[in-house]
């Protein structure tokens, strides 16, 4: 049996327990404009599956602080694994990245329901649905895949399925993206009751934000 530590994710982004700076290392995207991924159902309708993309090796990375994490897969959970003040998204997607001695870097983006995403369409309109199916999406626009806000949330935790690792760089965006009610609920269809870990214990860990006006907002 798995025993997780204490420093694990998600967690739920409370004002009162941020320490915001007026800026945080930039990240520098090298995302390619159109690249093929391979969507694996990992075992669906699991708590602890989903739907994961993986990139081809070396096809696309980020650098933060001149250090360079290639960008290994990406996947969602229903609803939001992490939460902003107590509430959460219909849908959240992790960009797991990894850096040459092997260490982990996610990157979180929330995303709420809105105008359909064009860069995700031919991926949700392709998912595989049975546990263990795969299916190859020739043309996907990762850089389409982000907000166009970069305010973020960082601290230290964890992978949020099994084994649960311990540490991995977490780095949630702030501002989200937008899918149609038909794009979510054909992630939805898969996963009825959800795919997410609830929100952990923050055990004094800190979180550093430049994003102070995400809690002014309506």
């Amino acid at each position: 049996m798995t025993i997780p530590g204490t420093s694990q994710s998600p967690i739920d982004f409370c004002k009162n327990e941020i320490k915001f700076v007026d800026c945080l290392p930039s990240i520098d995207f090298a995302y390619p404009q159109s690249t093929a991924v391979t969507l694996v159902n990992t075992g669906s309708p699991n708590e602890f599956a989903t739907i994961r993309a993986d990139v081809p090796t070396g096809a696309a990375h980020i650098t933060i602080g001149g250090i360079r994490y290639d960008l290994l897969q990406f996947h969602w959970h229903t609803p939001s694994e992490h939460e902003i003040e107590g509430r959460n998204t219909p849908l959240e997607m992790h960009l797991v990245h990894r850096r040459a001695d092997g260490a982990l870097l996610v990157i979180g983006v929330f995303i709420e329901q809105g105008h359909a995403n064009r860069a995700i369409d031919p991926i949700f309109r392709e998912l595989p649905e049975q546990p263990g199916g795969t299916h190859i999406v020739p043309d996907v626009h990762l850089r389409g895949l982000l907000p166009d806000g970069r305010v973020s949330f960082r601290y230290s935790g964890s992978l949020t399925t099994p084994p649960f690792t311990e540490p991995v760089s977490f780095i949630v965006f702030a501002n989200s993206i937008t899918l149609s009610r038909r794009q979510i609920d054909a992630f939805r269809e898969l996963f009825e009751e959800g795919n997410c870990r609830k929100v952990q214990p923050l055990n004094g860990r800190e979180v550093l934000s430049d994003a102070d006006d995400i809690f002014d907002r309506d």
